[in-house]
């Protein structure tokens, strides 16, 4: 991946994103805004607005996968 690929804003079309695309994606492009009452982090993106809940799922080779939601507005 680029760097214009890691800062190059995609919330407006993507909805889920997940593995690595997704950790570089929030390192990159969005800020952490809080944690839910879930233990979630929450991320927002500073160009759009858009708010994505952090999500991590096991992925059965002994690491978390990333997975980025877009949140419900």
């Amino acid at each position: 991946m680029t760097e214009d690929d890691r800062t190059r804003c995609r919330c407006a079309v993507l909805n889920v994103m997940s593995g690595e695309v997704a950790r570089e994606y929030a390192r990159y492009h969005l800020q952490v805004e809080r944690t839910d009452g879930m233990g979630r982090q929450v991320h927002r993106c500073d160009e759009s607005g858009v708010s994505w809940l952090e999500e991590r799922r096991a992925s059965g080779y002994g690491e978390d996968v990333t997975v980025l939601r877009r949140a419900p507005d």
